[in-house]
């Protein structure tokens, strides 16, 4: 993989910097499947992900293509993910937290209990 500095020279033309974490993002899509794929308009029509499409180059011939064929789209890829408002399913994403709201109401009853004993303990 390029270095950031070199990356980073072929945009500055453009007035362009180049995150390092969008290069690793870049780099881990190309890699994914364990060959090099590649990451151009043309790699980027075999994507299942018509949202994904749409993320890359050419937004409206992938977005008239999509409702013409009339796909659909899981939102399952993060570029999907984003456009839609979601988390991708990756770091901070990859779970759900789910709340026990009986327990929690369990917890705040005892923590009351305990902060009226020490209270009544002071008098």
């Amino acid at each position: 993989m390029w270095k950031k500095k070199e990356m980073n020279n072929v945009f500055a033309v453009y007035g362009i910097e180049v995150s390092k974490r969008h290069l690793s993002l870049t780099a881990d899509y190309m890699t994914f499947t364990g060959q090099i794929q590649p990451f151009n308009r043309g790699a980027m029509s075999s994507s299942s992900s018509p949202l994904q499409k749409m993320t890359f180059e050419t937004t409206m011939a992938f977005l008239r293509e999509a409702l013409l064929q009339g796909e659909e789209d899981n939102v399952n890829s993060p570029s999907a993910r984003l456009v839609m408002g979601a988390l991708p399913r990756g770091g901070t994403g990859s779970f759900d937290l789910i709340l026990d709201t009986k327990m929690q109401s369990e917890r705040e009853e005892h923590e009351a209990a305990r902060a009226k004993k020490r209270v009544s303990k002071k008098f």
